[in-house]
């Protein structure tokens, strides 16, 4: 990553505070006698401003100890009280808390609704006269460590206060509280803001006096706003941190460090203040290399999600001395283009003054106090591909000109604006781009699903020289998931780095759905074969005169596999160039269980790329690692089914789950723009979508596809799905597939969509399909929702009801072995009679030869080895995830409901997990469910051959040969935990011999759809039929012409 840093003043709006004012003394007539006295004591609030440690900003709201100081006319302490927690010298002392107006701050603009009031009585009597007198808060030991100050009222208000910027050892948090020191005067004048320095005068025997306290130190809340940023920009915050700082300040008069006259201590050079507090948004420190994505997405400020922050009175807050530095027109401007030339008038870098004689540090108020937010900027917009380190800098004051005031007692609320690329001429620009130089935006994001790509952009300036070559290698191409534990895989196979032909990365085009042992010898061998899946070289760079944009292709790859270069239009000797990546075969050789599919729902895959760059009559090579993450698998939503006459439209939000054993699905960001649009449909012309946002989304016209809904960079992938009514004919099925392509168009996820459950074909003209699962011999399920009943071989007289097919407990995560049992314990539910039944009285009732019988009812048959494989056609595609039915209208947060459908929970929106079988031509689909369980299989136990022996008779389990964990699966990983990995089988009708249609490990019985795996393909008979009886399966039917 080549570094640059940009150092930005911001454009704000500022509200002016007016000073307080004195006024004259009216004479009065003293008189003789003595008075008592009660006062009311509040809280100045503070005034608003500017319009983590983690310093509430409440922290300096409390008094803990409190002094009245009583002086003479001339200004010369007479008398003393005190209250705190050892001594009580005030009577009927009592604090309280009051309701603020705009009318009781300093300017006219309340900070904050509430500050606590004091109330109390003077013990004895005053005698009649002209007094000062002071209350005095936060300051423990006034009275001795103070106690020649105080004597006077020039004394009193010179005190030096000493900022205490240390860190609790226990808690780590700055002391703010130490600081909150106070000062008020009072007065026996109607309560007012004027009131500092104000002498009363005391001549009736009961008066009742009103000060106001006052704050030394004020506070910066700070907020950003990323409404105006482009598309593909991200702006990670790292922290903010107020920087020069007071030391001291004095308690009652102006704190106007290092002028003339100035008695306090003061560094010789201003930059050699100290800094105050720090609020650090994400963990670590801000290195440059410090790597970002959407881990970092709670603390990004995008378009699509542009705000963070707040200036809310308890918000984050950071906490200084008053620092008067002067306002006028003989101090200069904080405009960075004063004059509105479009030429910033002081540019440039800090520590380089003989690239840059004019730059001018903090606008040359050296003593200053301001606020620096150090942050990391991405740019994947091809506009200005961009990444590095920032600095936002601001200097503060009452305006945006001529102000360097920052006064005591005052809110200043900070609003970063972040516009276009964030570095706009509005702002102080400090920026420089190395050049030569290559630029590469990080991190990217490839699709969850197999044979997917993206182009990864890398930016080029060339300082006028020519590219000579780029090089792509992969480093590190990862099978296993990103950032999560040993408890959720099997860490003792070779990982990412010693065996990258595991991974699911390849950086030449991927075309062929599964890769056979038999044909590509070993995973390692296809990887390194020609082309190298894992390197490649990028040769040709030169655009035609006229040209500026070309495609070109690389040795030994396919005719279409091509990388583009684009001539920058504004940047000069700069290029983009793009080049493919890819996601690899959907099974790598189905018995290591690799996939260039994700088949984690929690976790991303990573993988790290090495982007060398070679220019021509340079020495220097330029070397780019960049980690390319396949995201995770989206199951949530999948599918959305309606009945013919249901036009309810279905609110789609992706989301997905945080952990592996997480029970609550969470929506996320996409990680740059994103689009939604129908793909493929038939007879679906009434399925549309419709915006849910107007504010991070939009319904525009799509030159391919008609309609499509674009959505913001960082906002939630939401829309709703239509189901109008239209000339289409309402007798037919209506099908359409949902593309959605999100972060910055790199990654893909379909959602299906079938409105009517009328038997169809997905390959044309091929068999039709009952949209529903068996129920009993002559019932179908009452949807495709429904996952209908399990049934032993050629039984249909004791179907298993789907209620009876439920887990021991839920939600079930953090499954274990022995959760594994006979469920439920009182027996399985016959779903035809409703009687009772145990797994032994239900028989075996044909042996396979003789096939498993037709149902009773019309027009069906159970499908065929033949009807399954004619479901892996060319062009029939498989997608894994959530069915939401008639009764659900949004996507479900909680997994039970996302999972749990049932013919009892059929008006809670509930969803079912399966498998979507669809024509990626027509659109069709055809949906095959594994259960509320997520096990679409009952087991006969059985003593090993191989594998794990089944001592529970009649479990549900997926798994044919796997009870526990999978002892040591160097070669096949993905299969460790396979006991509790959810899927389901379906019978075949009859037997299907070995390797007829396919390799296969044995004569087939049944159909195996692997939910975690993705497997959709045959299941030996061994696996489904043992020596003491048959397994119970689903069964789905086809119709029988």
């Amino acid at each position: 990553m080549k570094r640059f840093v940009r150092h930005i003043i911001l454009f704000l709006m500022i509200a002016t505070i007016t000073g307080c004012q004195d006024e004259f003394m009216k004479q009065e007539i003293i008189g003789e006698g003595k008075a008592g006295i009660s006062a009311t004591l509040d809280f100045k609030p503070m005034s608003s401003a500017l319009s983590q440690t983690r310093a509430a900003g409440d922290a300096l709201k409390d008094i803990k100890s409190l002094h009245i100081l009583l002086y003479n006319e001339d200004g010369e302490l007479l008398k003393s009280w005190t209250q705190n927690e050892t001594k009580q010298e005030l009577k009927n002392y009592e604090v309280t808390s009051k309701d603020r107006t705009d009318a009781d701050a300093e300017n006219g603009h309340k900070a904050e609704s509430t500050t606590a009031r004091a109330t109390f009585t003077l013990p004895g009597e005053i005698e009649y006269g002209k007094y000062y007198i002071y209350a005095v808060a936060n300051i423990p030991d006034l009275l001795t460590e103070y106690a020649e100050n105080i004597t006077t009222v020039k004394g009193l208000k010179s005190i030096p206060l000493t900022w205490d910027n240390t860190k609790n050892e226990e808690t780590g948090e700055y002391n703010v509280a130490n600081n909150g020191q106070m000062l008020g005067c009072f007065t026996n004048s109607t309560p007012s803001n004027n009131s500092i320095d104000e002498s009363l005068i005391i001549n009736s025997k009961n008066v009742k006096l009103h000060a106001w306290l006052s704050r030394a130190a004020s506070k910066v809340t700070v907020a950003f706003d990323g409404s105006k940023l482009k598309e593909g920009v991200f702006i990670y915050l790292q922290s903010v941190q107020i920087k020069d700082i007071p030391s001291q300040c004095y308690l009652g008069k102006e704190n106007n460090v290092g002028k003339e006259g100035y008695t306090l201590a003061v560094p010789e050079n201003g930059p050699d203040m100290i800094d105050g507090e720090i609020i650090t948004y994400h963990e670590g420190d801000k290195a440059e290399d410090f790597e970002y994505g959407e881990g970092c997405a709670d603390h990004r400020v995008t378009v699509g999600s542009p705000h963070f922050g707040s200036h809310d009175e308890t918000a984050p807050a950071l906490y200084f001395y008053e620092n008067m530095q002067g306002a006028g027109d003989n101090m200069p401007d904080k405009r960075q283009d004063a004059d509105n030339n479009g030429i910033l008038d002081f540019p440039g870098l800090p520590d380089k003054p003989e690239k840059y004689p004019n730059y001018r540090p903090k606008d040359a108020v050296p003593y200053g106090t301001y606020i620096e937010v150090h942050a990391h900027y991405i740019s994947n917009n091809s506009e200005r591909l961009g990444n590095g380190h920032i600095i936002y800098r601001f200097m503060l004051g009452q305006d945006v000109k001529k102000d360097y005031n920052a006064k005591r007692n005052c809110h200043y609320k900070l609003t970063l604006k972040f516009k276009n690329f964030a570095n706009e001429a509005d702002w102080h620009i400090e920026y420089e781009e190395p050049e030569p130089g290559v630029m590469t935006p990080e991190p990217y994001y490839i699709s969850y699903l197999y044979n997917h790509s993206m182009m990864y952009p890398i930016k080029v300036n060339t300082g006028g020289r020519k590219i000579e070559y780029i090089k792509a290698e992969i480093l590190e191409n990862n099978w296993a998931p990103y950032n999560a534990s040993s408890e959720i895989y099997y860490t003792g196979a070779p990982n990412g780095v010693t065996a990258p032909w595991n991974g699911f990365l390849s950086l030449h085009k991927t075309t062929k759905t599964v890769l056979y042992e038999n044909e590509i010898g070993s995973n390692e061998q296809y990887y390194n074969a020609v082309p190298k899946r894992g390197e490649r070289e990028y040769k040709d760079f030169v655009l035609p005169e006229g040209i500026t944009s070309k495609e070109f292709t690389t040795k030994n790859s396919e005719p279409d596999d091509k990388y583009r270069v684009e001539k920058h239009p504004t940047e000069a000797n700069t290029y983009n160039i793009y080049i493919p990546m890819y996601t690899r075969a959907k099974q790598m050789i189905s018995t290591t269980g690799y996939t260039g599919n994700n088949p984690y729902v929690a976790y991303q895959r990573k993988a790290r790329v090495k982007i060398t760059t070679k220019l021509e009559g340079l020495d220097e090579i330029f070397e780019n690692e960049v980690p390319i993450y396949q995201v995770r698998r989206v199951v949530n939503p999948k599918g959305i089914y309606r009945s013919l006459k249901n036009s309810k439209s279905f609110h789609v939000v992706l989301k997905r789950l945080p952990r592996e054993n997480d029970q609550m699905f969470k929506t996320f960001q996409s990680e740059g723009q994103w689009k939604a649009y129908v793909v493929k449909e038939t007879n679906g012309k009434g399925i549309t979508l419709s915006v849910t946002d107007p504010n991070t989304t939009e319904l525009k016209d799509d030159p391919e596809y008609g309609k499509a809904i674009y959505g913001k960079t960082g906002s939630v992938i939401d829309f709703n799905v239509n189901f109008e009514q239209s000339s289409d004919n309402l007798s037919e099925n209506r099908y359409a597939i949902i593309r959605v392509e999100y972060h910055n168009y790199t990654c893909q996820h379909l959602i299906f969509v079938r409105q009517g459950d009328n038997p169809d074909d997905l390959v044309t003209n091929g068999v039709k399909w009952y949209a529903m699962n068996m129920k009993t011999t002559s019932e179908l399920a009452s949807n495709p929702l429904d996952e209908g009943s399990l049934f032993k071989f050629g039984n249909w007289s004791h179907p298993i009801d789907a209620l009876s097919n439920k887990n021991p407990f839920e939600p079930w995560i953090n499954v274990k072995p022995e959760d594994f049992k006979v469920y439920p314990e009182d027996g399985l539910t016959n779903a035809a009679t409703g009687d009772k039944m145990e797994w032994t009285d239900i028989i075996q009732s044909n042996t396979t030869d003789d096939g498993f019988g037709n149902p009773q009812m019309a027009n069906a048959r159970v499908a065929t080895g033949a009807d399954f494989w004619e479901l892996r056609n060319s062009y029939i595609e498989q997608g894994y995830g959530v069915l939401y039915g008639d009764d659900a209208t949004e996507t479900a947060d909680d997994i039970v409901e996302a999972y749990g459908y049932d013919y009892v929970h059929n008006k809670s929106g509930r969803g079912m997990r399966g498998c979507f079988a669809y024509n990626r031509e027509t659109g069709k689909n055809l949906f095959f469910p594994i259960g509320a369980s997520g096990y679409g299989h009952r087991k006969q136990s059985y003593t090993a051959t191989w594998g794990d022996p089944e001592t529970v008779n009649g479990v549900l389990r997926y798994s044919a040969g796997r009870t526990k964990l999978y002892p040591d699966p160097v070669e096949r990983p993905l299969f460790y935990d396979l006991y509790k990995r959810p899927g389901g089988i379906y019978w075949l009708n009859a037997e299907i011999s070995q390797d007829y249609f396919t390799p296969t490990d044995g004569v087939s019985l049944g159909w195996d759809i692997n939910y975690f795996s993705f497997d959709f393909n045959f299941i030996s008979k061994g696996n489904l039929i043992r020596s003491g009886g048959s397994d119970a399966c689903f069964v789905r039917c086809v119709v029988d012409p």
